[in-house]
């Protein structure tokens, strides 16, 4: 059965790629880079396509029996629209930035995708996953344990956090994702919806960095800075067009609790994610920051 990766030599994909060859399916890696593209599992067959480009993307889908879409939600109509009469299941990614209830048309791009999805009641699921780290190139735990490094060991590294670093995220390891998709794939019938990708619990921002902080053997002091106070200084700085590590916008949404329910994660593909100290310790053990 021929499975279509679109997006396969992203952070995520280049790894379901790779999953998917060593449990002996036939992969299509679909990508618009052929650099990239050389660079994923050799076992793969590549595609170059370009999802502003729905007539190739039709073309590089010709036989699949399977397509995942890695890509943002916002191209979810597009893919829709391509898939060929021998598809028989369609996996999208969505995010759970959708559940914002700030505005922002990047939850607002999920939303409409997931939309189109449901509406056109093709048989497949959304998955939604949650701030996705383990991977060599994510940029949210590896930002933190390069700042923490740059400390010296003997001193405390200060990490200033919104309101102290109360407000709630739920990240998810890599491998957790991929074995989302790889369900996603192989479980023989799906309702179709869509199924956060999350974390075992919510956990504090606080909990994260110390997490991480004792991960590396340093100690940390939080800085508490209040968020309205954060979100006006940044506002500020980019008025004036100063370099800054994190905008307003960032900022803004660090401060809305993201609390997920991953009971169907568990009870219709059978995935229980590992807690956040567990990822981070196969993160660092890989060499991966």
């Amino acid at each position: 059965m021929n499975i279509a990766i679109l997006g396969a030599t992203g952070k995520t994909g280049r790894y379901l790629v790779q999953r998917l060859c060593e449990t002996g399916h036939s992969v299509i890696a679909i990508g618009r880079d052929p650099q990239r593209l050389s660079g994923i599992d050799p076992r793969a067959r590549g595609r170059i396509a370009d999802l502003e480009r729905p007539e190739a993307l039709h073309a590089a889908l010709a036989d699949a029996a399977v397509v995942v879409s890695l890509a943002h939600a916002r191209f979810a109509q597009t893919v829709l629209e391509s898939l060929p009469d021998t598809c028989i299941r369609v996996i999208l990614t969505g995010s759970t930035r959708g559940f914002s209830r700030l505005p922002d048309p990047a939850a607002d791009a999920v939303r409409a995708g997931e939309a189109a999805f449901l509406a056109s009641e093709k048989p497949g699921v959304m998955l939604q996953p949650s701030m996705i780290y383990g991977a060599p190139d994510d940029r949210n735990v590896n930002r933190l344990l390069r700042y923490l490094r740059r400390w010296p060991p003997g001193l405390p590294a200060v990490v200033p956090l919104p309101d102290g670093g109360r407000h709630l995220v739920q990240p998810v390891f890599v491998d957790d994702v991929v074995d989302a998709f790889v369900a996603a794939i192989e479980t023989p019938r799906l309702e179709n919806r869509s199924i956060v990708v999350a974390g075992p619990e919510a956990m504090s921002y606080r909990d994260m960095v110390e997490a991480c902080a004792k991960a590396l053997g340093r100690r940390v002091a939080i800085l508490s800075i209040p968020s309205k106070l954060l979100i006006a200084a940044m506002r500020v700085a980019q008025r004036i067009r100063l370099p800054v590590p994190v905008n307003a916008s960032e900022v803004r949404r660090a401060t809305e609790d993201k609390r997920f329910d991953v009971s169907i994660l568990r009870e219709q593909l059978g995935i229980a994610p590992r807690p956040f100290s567990e990822g981070l310790r196969l993160k660092l053990a890989r060499g991966w920051v």
